[in-house]
């Protein structure tokens, strides 16, 4: 009985040991299972974060790309108005001196007259510098055309204005050097464009 007891406790303890190395092993089976279920997860969550990470940083960039091209148009159009502006300050004063030439004015007025029905009843507005050297040699052009002149009061500004009915023509520094802008815009707008 006593090897019997021997045996039989030993067949428990081996019984026992086989158990627990089975359930030892059957456990590191689920845990490799689970393992390797955490990891595709990881895996997975970590492509899924890096695609969204690369959408972002693809969207950061249009969005910048996008805002240069908004900051270098505003540069750009900034940079086209200040052109302007001096060369409207440049031009006008080349045009002010122009137009408080005597032979300028004159011809000037030839000129319009040269377009105009004969007998109109006209008013000229003379500027300051032009109108006492100036008056009686207009007065001679309307008379030579037919028509008959009215001096009105000087400007102030160099140039000329007439007027016949409710037609105005107006040669002022102001009114040629907006016109020569008007041209010019263009052109510096199709060379900083190119």
């Amino acid at each position: 009985m006593g090897t019997d007891v021997a045996t039989f406790a030993r067949q428990l303890k081996e019984d026992g040991i086989e158990a627990a190395r089975s359930e030892a092993a059957k456990i590191l089976a689920d845990a490799r299972k689970e393992a390797e279920k955490i990891v595709s997860t990881a895996r997975a969550e970590s492509t899924k974060m890096e695609k969204e990470a690369q959408n972002r940083i693809q969207q950061n960039r249009h969005r910048s790309e996008d805002e240069m091209k908004l900051v270098i148009r505003d540069l750009l159009n900034s940079f086209r108005k200040r052109i302007e502006e001096v060369g409207t300050t440049l031009l006008k004063g080349k045009v002010a001196e122009s137009l408080n030439d005597k032979e300028i004015i004159k011809v000037a007025i030839g000129e319009l007259l040269k377009s105009q029905k004969a007998g109109q009843e006209w008013e000229i507005a003379l500027g300051e510098k032009i109108a006492k050297p100036l008056a009686e040699t207009v007065v001679a052009l309307f008379k030579e055309k037919g028509a008959s002149v009215k001096l009105a009061a000087e400007m102030s500004r160099a140039g000329f204005e007439l007027r016949v009915g409710n037609e105005v023509f107006e040669v002022t520094e102001e009114s040629v050097t907006e016109s020569f802008k008007k041209l010019l815009s263009p052109e510096l707008k199709k060379l900083l464009e190119a």
